[in-house]
Order: C-alpha cells, then sequence, then structure tokens
C-alpha cells in the first residue's frame, strides 16, 4: 500500500508549529555545492506537534545554551564550537521557548521524536526527564557508548545524552512495515492512526529519520538533515564534498537527497521541512505556524 495525497481515512491532525533554537554559522558553498562563498544562518529548527490522543511531542529539541556549552568546555569537544560554530542563548532553548511562546509547560511534552544523534538536534533532550524518547536503535547503539575523539568524529557530543535515556527510549524497529512513500520507502506509524510516520534518511547519520506529518495546513515532512535546505532538494544539489567526513558516504547522502527531489516534484502537497533551512524558518515563523 502507498501514501496517497488524501488525508488519514481517520480524518485526525497534528497541530503543527515550528521554531528555531538559534544558527550555526555556515559557508554557503559547504551547504550546498555550487553555492557562493559568502556565510549563511543555518538554524536549529525544532517542530511543536500536538497529537489529537498522544498530546504534546517534540520532533528533536534543537540547541540547549548552558547544555551545549557544558558539553563543548573540554577537549577533544571543544573543537566542535569551531567545526559548527553557534550562536544560541537561554531563551531560544525549546525550554524557555514553549512557554513564552506556545504556554506549553515542560510535563507536558510527552514524547521526543530524536531524528538523529547530533548536538544541534538533542541538546534540549535533558530538559525534558518525563518524555519518552523515540530514537532509532542503529543510531543510538553508536552514539551511547563512544566517547572522545571517536566520539567527534562521529559528530557525538557523549554529556548530551540524558543518564536515563536507554529507560526512556522506545528504539524504531529495524524494518518498517507500514505503508510505502514513494520513493523512500516503507513507514512506521507511530499511533496507528495514519497521523504521523516516520521515515528512514539514510545518509548523514547513522539511523536518521524524517517524519510526515498530517498537519492542519496539510502534509508536513521533517526531512532533518538529509538536506540543509529546499532550494539542495528542488536543485538536487547535495553538499560540498567536505561535509561527507562525518557521513555514511558522498553516495548514500546523494542518494536519499535524489529521492527527495523525486518526492518534491511527485508531491507538491508535501512542505518539505529540512531542519537548517533558512526559507522554512522564514515560512513558519512570518505566518506564525
Amino acid at each position: 500500500m502507498m501514501l496517497s495525497e488524501t488525508p488519514p481515512v481517520t480524518g485526525k491532525f497534528v497541530g503543527c508549529q515550528v521554531f528555531s533554537t538559534g544558527y550555526c554559522v555556515a559557508s554557503e558553498h559547504h551547504v550546498i555545492q555550487g553555492g557562493r562563498q559568502v556565510k549563511m544562518q543555518c538554524q536549529a529548527l525544532v517542530a511543536l506537534l500536538k497529537h489529537p490522543t498522544a498530546g504534546y511531542l517534540l520532533f528533536d529539541t534543537g540547541y540547549a545554551h548552558s547544555r551545549l556549552l557544558a558539553a563543548t568546555a573540554r577537549l577533544p569537544y571543544w573543537f566542535y564550537r569551531r567545526a559548527a560554530p553557534f550562536v544560541t542563548s537561554p531563551n531560544e532553548a525549546a525550554v524557555a521557548v514553549l512557554p513564552r511562546r506556545f504556554g506549553i509547560e515542560v510535563s507536558q511534552i510527552k514524547t521526543v521524536i530524536l531524528s538523529h544523534f547530533h548536538p544541534d538536534h538533542l541538546s534540549g533532550l535533558g530538559d525534558f526527564p518525563n518524555a519518552r524518547i523515540i530514537a532509532d536503535a542503529d543510531g543510538y547503539a553508536t552514539a551511547s557508548p563512544i566517547t572522545g575523539i571517536r566520539a567527534l568524529a562521529h559528530g557525538i557530543l557523549s554529556d548530551l545524552l540524558p543518564n536515563d535515556f536507554a529507560n526512556r527510549a522506545d528504539l524504531l524497529p529495524a524494518v518498517f512495515t507500514g505503508e510505502v512513500l514513494p520513493p523512500l520507502g516503507p513507514t512506521h506509524d507511530l499511533f496507528g492512526d495514519g497521523v504521523l510516520r516516520v521515515v528512514r534518511l539514510p545518509g548523514h547519520a547513522i539511523g536518521q529519520i524524517g517524519l510526515l506529518a498530517a498537519t492542519e495546513r496539510g502534509p508536513v515532512f521533517f526531512v532533518a538533515d538529509a538536506a540543509y535546505t529546499r532550494r539542495s532538494i528542488r536543485e538536487n544539489r547535495p553538499p560540498h564534498r567536505i561535509t561527507n567526513l562525518f557521513t555514511e558516504g558522498e553516495r548514500v547522502v546523494a542518494g536519499t537527497l535524489g529521492k527527495l527531489h523525486q518526492l518534491s516534484q511527485e508531491r507538491p502537497d508535501v512542505s518539505l521541512i529540512p531542519t537548517h533551512c533558512p526559507e522554512a524558518y522564514r515560512e513558519w515563523n512570518q505566518t506564525d505556524g
């Protein structure tokens, strides 16, 4: 069975808001092949979702200023600040934005869906101690046991993983058997109602997943770092080869990007949200979600 352009048979939707927790300063020619040698702000976006029965969820937790500073205060992790210079503040952390902007308290976040284990996606995880965590098993198996230079080489800051991660984690099955999202493959229906479906997006990090959400404004596909910008997807242009030093390989990255490009051509109704895309950030924050 394949996912169609029609809403889920249940008629259910999630409320959806997208906000930034800060940004990383990067060169455009690293973000997209053939880009200009100019600096750009790559946002660290987080999605706040409200499921009709499961309550409030987050897709990723973005930057958390104090936690990220503490995790990069010593060698070798200090080099993360140089490799991916971040600009954020305590007021931009999800734990601060949620009550101030949306009136949501930490205790109301029941679930965090973690796209992958890089710091700009999970720094705030420790701020939600009561939330269950949905993540990929292979991603966790890679991230949990390593420290030092080996961890840094995988883009992992070990101190950002909560000590009780294993107790709170709901690790995804190795094989997805849900409806197929062409051309990306089978999905995993989180709540059995067709509203939130997890999709595998290999390449950027081991176990990276995306989330296809049936929202009140149409289908929204959070693609994490399978692409850094929508422009990359539209033009099928991967990031600079230098970025593949920390990925599963250039071929895998390009393969997933090519499938997202095909999806964008065949399903223009699906809004694609790369985590670091300035265009996506402007869209959701100008209209206020």
